[in-house]
């Protein structure tokens, strides 16, 4: 119920309660996204909305958040789709599904795997700059967002006191 309605201190502190810890580690990973639309589609995560999850961080921009869902539900299909039709990531995509066959001791037998693996260098540490740079943006583009709105107090129904700019979006 909590979850529903979007109030994660509450959820924490129910899950806590009953020692579901991995939801509780989920909630404070939630909590800590650098962005509302990124926090937005975890929760939407959470709750099995996983469509609704992608095509939130899609519709932001957040397109490597999107590829980086679809690995962590090894949906590897989807997660490569994304990354060649946006032209970014498929090192990363990669990258992760070449350590999760190696961890299982697995070769690679997905033809578009293959394909893509023989044109790409999957390079850790450019992956990791790479996946850093992206969520310094997220984190940038998230306080630049909040701190472009003006402050308006609502005197009445329709009467507004402006305390900035660029309010209301429009």
């Amino acid at each position: 119920m909590a979850m529903a309605n979007r109030d994660l201190n509450t959820a924490e502190m129910a899950y806590a309660a009953i020692r579901e810890l991995p939801r509780v580690q989920y909630i404070n990973f939630i909590k800590e996204q650098p962005s509302k639309d990124s926090s937005l589609a975890h929760m939407l995560m959470f709750s099995g909305h996983v469509q609704e999850a992608e095509t939130t961080l899609l519709q932001a921009g957040l397109i490597y958040q999107a590829i980086q869902v679809n690995i962590d539900l090894f949906n590897w299909n989807r997660a490569l789709e994304l990354a060649v039709k946006h032209k970014t990531h498929v090192d990363t995509v990669l990258a992760y599904r070449e350590k999760f066959l190696h961890r299982f001791g697995r070769k690679e037998t997905n033809k578009r795997f293959l394909q893509y693996s023989e044109g790409v260098e999957v390079d850790w540490e450019k992956i990791q700059a790479k996946i850093e740079m992206e969520l310094s943006k997220e984190r940038e583009k998230a306080a630049s967002t909040a701190s472009g709105y003006k402050k308006w107090t609502c005197v009445s129904h329709h009467i507004f006191i402006s305390h900035g700019d660029n309010f209301p979006p429009k």
